[in-house]
């Protein structure tokens, strides 16, 4: 109980920030976890589901919400009249590996969408003996969801050459047709399961027949045939080490990406999901105050046996649906939902929102805050708790317009969720910011 209070507060919290013109970024993009989680987990011992259930891709159709997602014997789904509480489908699976070919050992991770009549399934298909996605992405197509789903005999999608960014596993999260004609294909790859994994894009005009997006201007491996759309964030920050998948949908003029960024952590390593916009589909733009739904949102989380990874989006109505899987020790899918609201024009544009950033994020001993004053002025930097305790004021001085790096040191702030708060004159700015130890 104590937990789905401290959720509330967060949200009472975010909406005392809200700045002037309401042109606070996460007035957009708070995600509430489902109090329920997990919304659906793997089955008994010895079941099509009972070793896996990872790799969540949300649907909608006539009145039901489908959840796809991948068991130990190859694709499956649940429904549910509400997006919360799900029905595993009695005739799972529905696609498994083929036995020959480029799925002979493998299919998993659907992507399914309505094209005309037909329904068309895009997955991850593996060939050779391994761990992680495999080598190709393969097609199939059904009258209905439950199948029979008929297969491409060849991948329509494959892995670049040798050296290329993409040589090792590749694997599709999002598939949607383009208000101009053909398609756009949101996927992940990495040169091996143990490398950095990055987010591509390719383009058709049928859905069969695929093309890599490819920057001219990079001629030299990794990036010689392809490149990535989405890459690692920078030294300190929460997605340093690649994208573990990403949700995509287009709404509103803007590509709305929700994405698993991997960075260092307790342990090892640690994954929380950020947000990413874009107007052409290829140049995007990482949310200043990423990321945007961390480990600790979720009360279900375990941080001892859990990750957060592979997010699959839906927007239904008003409402972002967010899932996601903790992991293979887990194996069970965990949910959220947002009001969505595009503020992506209007914050762009305003004149009244600062631009604060913290590196590195989660925070472990010290941190810097990054911001640019246009004007020079009194500027004052908050930090509060979940519980919305002010913690500490790292600024409160007259400071000359310019690029501003301030030092601060965690110390013997406890673990947990903070928020920052950046004012001067008429502009304020805000940011979450993760305290880990």
């Amino acid at each position: 109980m104590k937990k789905q209070v401290t959720l509330l507060v967060f949200s009472a919290i975010l909406h005392s920030f809200t700045g002037l013109n309401g042109t606070l970024a996460q007035e957009a993009l708070q995600f509430n976890a489902n109090p329920n989680n997990p919304a659906l987990t793997h089955g008994a011992p010895g079941t099509y589901d009972g070793e896996f259930c990872v790799l969540p891709y949300p649907l909608w159709d006539n009145g039901t919400f489908y959840l796809f997602y991948t068991g130990n014997a190859g694709v499956c789904f649940a429904t549910s009249t509400n997006g919360y509480n799900f029905t595993k489908f009695t005739g799972n699976p529905v696609l498994t590996a083929s036995g020959s070919g480029f799925d002979s050992l493998g299919a998993a991770q659907a992507v399914v969408l309505k094209v005309g009549p037909q329904w068309v399934m895009y997955y991850n298909a593996r060939q050779f003996p391994g761990w992680g996605p495999g080598e190709s992405i393969g097609r199939a197509t059904a009258d209905s969801l439950t199948g029979a789903w008929d297969r491409s005999l060849a991948p329509v999608l494959t892995l670049g050459s040798p050296g290329e960014w993409d040589a090792g596993l590749i694997t599709p999260n999002n598939v949607f047709p383009l208000a101009s004609g053909g398609f756009i294909m949101y996927y992940y790859a990495s040169t091996d399961f143990n490398g950095t994994w990055l987010m591509g894009m390719a383009t058709s005009p049928d859905g069969i027949n695929w093309t890599k997006y490819n920057d001219p201007a990079t001629t030299q491996a990794p990036y010689a045939e392809s490149d990535p759309i989405l890459p690692a964030g920078e030294s300190g920050e929460f997605d340093e080490w690649g994208v573990l998948g990403a949700g995509v949908f287009k709404k509103g003029g803007f590509y709305h990406m929700y994405y698993s960024g991997v960075g260092p952590g307790p342990g090892g390593y640690r994954t929380d999901i950020g947000f990413a916009y874009s107007a052409d589909g290829i140049t995007w733009q990482k949310w200043a105050e990423n990321p945007v739904y961390v480990q600790e949102d979720d009360p279900y989380f375990n941080a001892s046996t859990m990750i957060f990874e592979q997010p699959g989006v839906l927007l239904y109505n008003s409402t972002v649906f967010i899932y996601y899987d903790y992991g293979v020790q887990e194996n069970s899918l965990g949910m959220a939902t947002d009001d969505f609201t595009d503020k992506i024009s209007e914050w762009e544009l305003s004149d009244y929102a600062l631009r604060i950033t913290n590196s590195p994020n989660p925070v472990t001993q010290s941190t810097t805050f990054s911001y640019n004053l246009e004007e020079s002025g009194q500027v004052s930097l908050d930090i509060f708790d979940s519980f919305g305790r002010l913690i500490a004021t790292p600024v409160n001085e007259w400071q000359q317009k310019g690029e501003k790096h301030v030092l601060w040191n965690a110390g013997e702030v406890p673990a947990g969720v903070y928020f920052l708060r950046l004012h001067s004159g008429k502009k304020e700015g805000n940011r979450k910011m993760l305290v880990v130890k």
